[in-house]
């Protein structure tokens, strides 16, 4: 589970991360690697999945830069799957439900990797919705 610390600090970039502000990012994408795993594949998050608002003001060079600063951070089996996978949301190229079915079952291995699992779950089109009970499932023993 997360504590306290990790709580407030994925609320307070939460749909709001200085994608503009190169110090302000790179602060806390340091404060992040000073919490947890979890808090920086949050900020993987983050630029994945900006928000279509902010997606004409900030440049796909940007995002990318930024996942690679926050991927030097980053010292988890998971690391390459997760980035990997941001990489390609950010260059909005498609992945398939099938190959993100596999992901998340090897997401499910590490425990309490929200962040992670959260990525995949919206890395593709799930028109079916087959990734739903792949989610309840991975949460609910996680929060066994």
């Amino acid at each position: 589970m997360t504590n306290d610390n990790e709580i407030q600090f994925l609320d307070k970039i939460d749909c709001n991360f200085p994608y503009q502000d190169r110090q302000e990012s790179l602060r806390l994408i340091e404060q992040a690697s000073t919490l947890s795993t979890n808090a920086l594949f949050f900020i993987v998050e983050e630029l994945c999945r900006i928000p279509e608002s902010e997606r004409p003001n900030v440049s796909t060079e940007t995002l990318l830069d930024l996942l690679t600063l926050t991927a030097n951070k980053i010292n988890h089996p998971l690391k390459r799957l997760i980035v990997e996978t941001a990489d390609k949301m950010i260059r909005r190229e498609e992945l398939t439900v099938d190959d993100v079915i596999l992901k998340m079952q090897t997401v499910q291995k590490y425990s309490g990797q929200f962040a992670a699992l959260s990525i995949l779950y919206f890395s593709c089109d799930d028109k079916n919705e087959k990734l739903e009970s792949i989610w309840d499932k991975i949460i609910s023993e996680w929060n066994k």
